[in-house]
Protein backbone atom coordinates (compact mmCIF):
# COMPACT_ATOMS: atom_id res chain seq x y z
CA UNK A 1 0.00 0.00 0.00
CA UNK A 2 1.67 3.22 -1.04
CA UNK A 3 1.59 6.17 1.89
CA UNK A 4 4.71 7.91 1.27
CA UNK A 5 6.12 8.70 -2.66
CA UNK A 6 9.37 8.53 -1.09
CA UNK A 7 8.82 4.73 -1.71
CA UNK A 8 8.62 5.16 -5.35
CA UNK A 9 12.12 6.79 -5.47
CA UNK A 10 14.55 6.02 -7.95
CA UNK A 11 12.16 3.47 -10.05
CA UNK A 12 9.24 6.23 -10.83
CA UNK A 13 8.97 9.80 -11.95
CA UNK A 14 5.86 11.39 -10.55
CA UNK A 15 3.42 14.24 -11.19
CA UNK A 16 0.58 15.80 -8.38
CA UNK A 17 -2.14 17.74 -9.37
CA UNK A 18 -3.20 19.35 -6.55
CA UNK A 19 -7.10 20.53 -5.91
CA UNK A 20 -8.08 21.55 -9.29
CA UNK A 21 -11.35 22.66 -10.74
CA UNK A 22 -10.84 20.72 -14.33
CA UNK A 23 -10.42 17.45 -12.70
CA UNK A 24 -12.08 15.48 -15.60
CA UNK A 25 -9.65 17.72 -18.03
CA UNK A 26 -6.59 16.83 -16.63
CA UNK A 27 -7.74 13.11 -16.52
CA UNK A 28 -8.22 12.63 -19.73
CA UNK A 29 -5.21 14.58 -20.77
CA UNK A 30 -3.36 11.96 -19.13
CA UNK A 31 -5.13 8.60 -20.14
CA UNK A 32 -4.71 10.20 -23.60
CA UNK A 33 -0.88 10.67 -23.19
CA UNK A 34 -0.64 7.22 -21.62
CA UNK A 35 2.40 6.07 -24.45
CA UNK A 36 4.46 9.42 -23.10
CA UNK A 37 3.45 8.35 -19.32
CA UNK A 38 4.26 5.47 -19.70
CA UNK A 39 7.83 5.68 -21.59
CA UNK A 40 8.82 8.43 -18.72
CA UNK A 41 8.41 5.91 -15.80
CA UNK A 42 5.44 8.51 -14.44
CA UNK A 43 3.11 7.91 -11.75
CA UNK A 44 0.34 10.48 -11.84
CA UNK A 45 -1.95 11.60 -9.08
CA UNK A 46 -4.72 14.11 -8.73
CA UNK A 47 -5.99 14.68 -5.54
CA UNK A 48 -9.17 16.11 -4.94
CA UNK A 49 -11.41 16.68 -1.62
CA UNK A 50 -13.58 13.73 -2.21
CA UNK A 51 -10.81 11.47 -4.16
CA UNK A 52 -7.62 10.40 -5.61
CA UNK A 53 -7.32 9.35 -9.00
CA UNK A 54 -4.14 7.58 -10.03
CA UNK A 55 -2.87 5.61 -12.73
CA UNK A 56 -0.40 3.63 -9.75
CA UNK A 57 -1.02 0.48 -9.74
CA UNK A 58 -1.62 -0.67 -6.28
CA UNK A 59 -3.91 0.36 -3.85
CA UNK A 60 -3.53 3.85 -1.86
CA UNK A 61 -3.13 4.27 1.88
CA UNK A 62 -5.93 7.05 3.00
CA UNK A 63 -3.03 9.27 4.58
CA UNK A 64 -1.31 9.55 1.34
CA UNK A 65 -2.69 12.67 0.34
CA UNK A 66 -2.56 14.62 4.01
CA UNK A 67 1.21 13.15 3.74
CA UNK A 68 2.05 14.52 -0.06
CA UNK A 69 0.03 17.94 0.66
CA UNK A 70 2.27 18.35 3.71
CA UNK A 71 5.54 17.30 2.77
CA UNK A 72 5.67 19.35 -0.73
CA UNK A 73 3.72 22.06 0.59
CA UNK A 74 0.62 21.65 -2.36
CA UNK A 75 -1.06 25.37 -2.59
CA UNK A 76 -4.86 24.04 -4.36
CA UNK A 77 -4.18 24.07 -8.26
CA UNK A 78 -0.83 23.63 -8.12
CA UNK A 79 1.25 20.52 -9.89
CA UNK A 80 4.55 19.44 -9.11
CA UNK A 81 6.85 17.08 -10.55
CA UNK A 82 8.90 15.09 -8.61
CA UNK A 83 12.37 13.27 -10.10
CA UNK A 84 13.21 9.89 -9.45
CA UNK A 85 15.75 11.34 -6.81
CA UNK A 86 13.21 12.50 -5.20
CA UNK A 87 13.44 15.99 -5.64
CA UNK A 88 10.74 18.49 -6.75
CA UNK A 89 11.82 19.48 -10.31
CA UNK A 90 9.29 22.32 -11.43
CA UNK A 91 5.91 23.48 -9.94
CA UNK A 92 3.40 24.83 -11.80
CA UNK A 93 -0.25 26.46 -11.33
CA UNK A 94 -1.44 24.18 -13.98
CA UNK A 95 -1.01 20.67 -16.14
CA UNK A 96 1.02 21.33 -19.22
CA UNK A 97 2.27 17.80 -20.09
CA UNK A 98 4.38 19.25 -22.88
CA UNK A 99 6.38 21.41 -20.37
CA UNK A 100 6.81 18.42 -17.81
CA UNK A 101 7.49 15.91 -20.53
CA UNK A 102 10.21 18.50 -22.10
CA UNK A 103 11.63 19.11 -17.99
CA UNK A 104 12.16 15.52 -17.92
CA UNK A 105 13.63 14.35 -21.55
CA UNK A 106 16.29 17.08 -20.51
CA UNK A 107 17.21 15.06 -17.29
CA UNK A 108 20.47 13.20 -17.65
CA UNK A 109 18.98 9.82 -16.31
CA UNK A 110 15.99 10.53 -18.99
CA UNK A 111 18.49 10.96 -21.53
CA UNK A 112 20.13 7.84 -20.51
CA UNK A 113 17.10 6.22 -20.72
CA UNK A 114 16.42 7.14 -24.30
CA UNK A 115 19.78 5.89 -25.43
CA UNK A 116 19.52 2.31 -24.21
Amino acid sequence: MLTELSSLQWQNRIIVVNDIAEVETVKTLLVDNAAGVADRDLIWLVFTDAETLTNYPGPLAPELKANTRKTYRLEPGQVILIGKDGGVKNRLDQLDLDVLFSDIDAMPMRRNEMRE
